[in-house]
């Protein structure tokens, strides 16, 4: 049998990088430090379309600051609802990194995640502690490339990868100061998965045919999960606003014939991202 020991997270889905979607859609500008804020609301909350029982959505507002420099923090706090609770705060996260200078092709991010939780038993992700990683996107007129690796740590630590095709369509028709962006995008999601497989082994003993019980650590790298989304993103000025339908569909779930409570539950499912924000 298989006992999962793998950790588990919760997929936020803080948005599209609405503030680049921003910095397209306005003319140059002079890089200057940056404060701003949002607030953000996900229908359904998973970790590659892996859910709990309760199908909790979530609200999370936002503050962060950039410098010019392309250093970053922002923190985000979790609030979670569904149907056994009201909605209860549950946990913040701490985000702290570096912007690379955007040019005309390439754009990216270094960043450091703490997670700091107020009711671990709330939330799917409380084993993990902390994260690290890379973002990279190719830009080009036809289709953008993106691409991360990042690790997870917990009591282990695991390792994860994303790739995904984007194509932006920007739609100005003589404002000046505001735009309206349209984003759909596909990616495929991996990383590692921990178990422990236990089987029957038969050996010979002195002669004497003996089955023996072994258990091993097994450590595999699998995709979790395809989803496709339509970012639909509205700027003006400061101001910024849109709306992300998805679709998720998760792979390589990890199951336990009858523990149903030590396996991994999910399912393809539709879910909607909003947010509302503004940069001073």
């Amino acid at each position: 049998m298989k006992t999962i020991s793998c950790w588990y997270s919760l997929f936020i889905g803080m948005l599209l990088p609405v503030l680049s979607l921003a910095q397209e859609s306005n003319t140059k500008e002079s890089q200057k430090d940056e404060l701003s804020a949002s607030v953000n609301y996900q229908s359904a909350l998973h970790y590659f379309g892996r859910t709990d029982s309760l199908k909790s959505s979530g609200l999370f507002p936002s503050v962060g600051f950039q410098s010019k420099t392309g250093l970053y923090v922002q923190g985000n706090f979790i609030f979670v609802q569904n149907a056994s609770q009201a909605t209860t705060y549950t946990g913040t996260t701490i985000e702290a990194g570096y912007r690379f200078p955007q040019s005309d092709h390439f754009s990216g991010n270094l960043f450091y995640s703490q997670f700091l939780y107020n009711d671990k038993s709330a939330l799917v992700q409380s084993a993990l502690q902390s994260q690290t990683g890379i973002n990279l996107s190719y830009l080009n007129k036809v289709i953008n490339l993106n691409g991360g690796i990042d690790m997870k740590f917990s009591n282990q630590t695991d390792v994860g990868a994303t790739l995904g095709l984007d194509h932006l369509f920007l739609f100005r028709n003589g404002m000046k100061h505001s735009a309206i962006a349209i984003n759909p995008s596909v990616y495929v999601y991996a990383g590692t998965q921990k178990f422990t497989n236990t089987y029957l082994k038969k050996k010979n003993i002195l002669g004497f045919p003996v089955t023996q019980q072994t258990t091993e650590q097994v450590t595999q790298f699998n995709i979790l999960s395809y989803e496709v989304s339509v970012p639909v993103v509205f700027v003006s000025g400061k101001f910024n606003a849109s709306v992300t339908p998805s679709y998720v569909i998760p792979q390589n779930l990890v199951t336990i014939a009858g523990r149903p409570d030590l396996s991994e539950r999910g399912k393809e499912m539709f879910y909607v991202t909003l947010s509302i924000g503004i940069k001073l």
